[in-house]
């Protein structure tokens, strides 16, 4: 039986709380979780496989020690870290007056149409608790997916395909490496009724054929980003669009840099809580 590390912090805030996910977003950890306290702080749960711990502890501590965060760890029992998660935080999320993202346990919005958005929560990104999630959603529907071909890389819980497929989109691959995060996203796209336009698919980009979308949407975090960006440019067709986030504003010149080197010209930046969203597009 696999027993996991539990990696707890009390920060002073939700905003030093979404960074940190951010950043140990790298390592991996298979679910994060934020608890509000009565002094207006948070509570940063963070779980990874015991095997995998030792390899990057030293990492861990010292990216911590960075923010001046001492964090305790203890190894726990398995459990279903989703329902945990999903008991003890998860609520429904207003990304706008007529976007909502919630759980099957929460009621109806139907004042939001189309976009009450019904899915399976995972941990992390990906439930529109965090800032990027909530900023694709927005740029999602600004571009406009109207008829269009799109792929979501890393697309964990499926809430940019399923915004995607309700904006109009002719049809949206949503891939991920993770076989808990491609049952997550089946689960979610069942919820919100969009399985006939939306394909879950586990795997890499590099499974994905090229040439063919019209737009792509990745919020994964700059690391992957920069080192996939060829895979990107190549499953984009000319003309396409390619919407970026799961990264830092102070990392923004890195990743339009990475862009315009592999052919795709920035257009235009959303910022929220210290987080950026990137829109290029393919010449």
């Amino acid at each position: 039986m696999q027993h996991y590390i539990e990696l707890s912090a009390e920060l002073r805030d939700a905003e030093l709380a979404d960074i940190l996910t951010a950043e140990l977003s790298d390592y991996p950890f298979e679910g994060f979780m934020q608890q509000d306290d009565a002094e207006g702080g948070v509570r940063l749960t963070a779980c990874m496989p015991l095997g995998m711990w030792d390899e990057c502890r030293s990492e861990v501590a010292q990216l911590l020690a960075r923010y001046g965060v001492a964090a305790a760890e203890r190894t726990v029992e398995p459990e279903n870290w989703n329902s945990r998660w999903e008991r003890e935080s998860f609520e429904p999320v207003a990304v706008d007056g007529d976007m909502i993202i919630r759980g099957e346990h929460h009621a109806p919005h139907p004042e939001c149409g189309i976009f009450d958005i019904v899915v399976a929560p995972a941990m992390s990104f990906g439930s529109g608790h965090h800032a990027t999630t909530r900023m694709m959603c927005r740029a999602i529907r600004s571009v406009g997916t109207a008829g269009r071909t799109v792929l979501d890389v890393g697309c964990g819980t499926g809430i940019l395909s399923i915004v995607a497929a309700r904006a109009g989109a002719a049809r949206v691959d949503a891939i991920d490496i993770d076989p808990a995060a491609v049952e997550s996203c089946r689960r979610s796209i069942a919820l919100s009724r969009v399985e006939e336009k939306v394909v879950p698919i586990e795997g890499t980009v590099a499974d994905a054929p090229a040439g063919r979308y019209d737009m792509l949407l990745a919020n994964i975090n700059r690391n992957i980003i920069i080192s996939d960006m060829t895979h990107y440019v190549a499953l984009l067709a000319p003309g396409g669009d390619m919407l970026l986030s799961g990264f830092l504003d102070s990392d923004l010149a890195m990743v339009e840099e990475c862009c315009r080197r592999s052919g795709i010209e920035p257009a235009s930046t959303a910022h929220e809580d210290r987080f950026c969203m990137l829109h290029c597009k393919k010449r």
